[in-house]
Parts: structure tokens; sequence; C-alpha cells
């Protein structure tokens, strides 16, 4: 028998399988070192493309670090163009108000494994 990933899940002791790994991003942004993962997940209930995200930002100009609260996309390229952008316009907002870029904007997100 050749193994396909579906006939791997069909295990009898899996229950419920909600989301599939599709891709990992790494970037970093602006002159910041610190390094930026972004997983796509393809949800198998309803359709569409999910996104996990390593870090939020916080910049001067927000009063506190800016959670997504649309982590999905109907396609995948949408799903990763709202996670970078979540961090990215704040950034932009930030260098154009004036302020100097820090690594401290950058914000672990406790929720990504």
């Amino acid at each position: 028998m050749t193994w396909t990933i579906d006939t791997a899940l069909e295990d009898r002791n899996i229950n419920v399988i909600s989301k599939r790994v599709i891709s990992e991003y790494k970037f970093t942004v602006g002159v910041l070192e610190t390094v930026i993962t972004i997983r796509t997940y393809k949800e198998s209930e309803h359709g569409g493309y999910i996104f996990e995200q390593s870090h939020n930002i916080k910049t001067p100009e927000q009063i506190s670090a800016y959670n997504p609260s649309r982590p999905w996309g109907d396609y995948e390229a949408y799903a990763v163009h709202l996670a970078v952008t979540s961090i990215t316009q704040y950034y932009e907002q930030a260098i154009n108000a004036g302020h100097e870029p820090n690594e401290s904007w950058l914000i672990p997100n406790k929720h990504f494994i």
C-alpha cells in the first residue's frame, strides 16, 4: 500500500483533524533583527486558510499590541497578506511618526508554538 497523508490520518485513534500546516514563512521587518514566523493552515471544517504568527507589534503609536481580529483568509495568499500587514502597517506608521525602530516593538505571541 502506498501511503498518502489522508490514509495516514485515517488511524482509528485520531478523532478530529481541525487544521493542517500548509506553509511557514520567516522574515524580518525594516531594520529590526527579530525573525517573525508565520504559519498557514488549511482549515478543514469551514475551508479557507488560518494564520498564526510568532510576534505581534506594539509601537509607541499603539495603546496595546495588535492581535489580528481576523486571522484567516479565503485563500492562502490573502491570509499571508493579512498576517504580514498586521505587523508592517504599524511599523510603517511609527516610522512615519518619527519613532526610532526598536526590537521591543515585537512582542512574542505566547500562543505560538
